[in-house]
């Protein structure tokens, strides 16, 4: 945690919440190899919801955690978030992406998901709707 990150009296501001998602789910598809430079991967994917929900504030000093998972629906991609600190849940989110494209008539178009991204998520465990 930053300081530039808090408030005059060390919490959190909400507006990084959203920030410390993107980051967890940067860090999650890296791990799962789904980062690389092609376009047809989830560089492409673009947000069209988000949803947090603030139980409990954060404060500079504390250490968050994240467990994320992730489900296709159609073709929207799903990522729900748990953000604890020492074991309690201060966050929990929701980010829902999909693949938007220009056709020749520079019109964005939703595009199927990636082939090795379903492949990948068909053994993700979905333990349970957070949010």
């Amino acid at each position: 945690m930053h300081v530039y990150e808090t408030d005059l009296m060390g919490i959190v501001h909400h507006s990084n919440y959203l920030r410390f998602c993107e980051e967890a789910r940067v860090d999650w598809c890296k791990k799962k190899g789904l980062l690389s430079s092609d376009s047809d991967t989830v560089y492409s994917l673009s947000v069209l919801e988000t949803k947090v929900k603030h139980i409990r504030p954060a404060k500079f000093s504390d250490l968050i955690q994240i467990l994320i998972q992730a489900k296709v629906i159609g073709a929207r991609l799903v990522f729900q978030y748990k953000l604890f600190v020492a074991d309690k849940i201060v966050c929990i989110a929701e980010t829902v992406h999909c693949n938007l494209v220009l056709d020749l008539d520079k019109k964005l178009k939703v595009k199927r998901l990636n082939i090795k991204l379903m492949k990948t998520l068909e053994n993700e465990i979905w333990t349970e709707t957070w949010l």
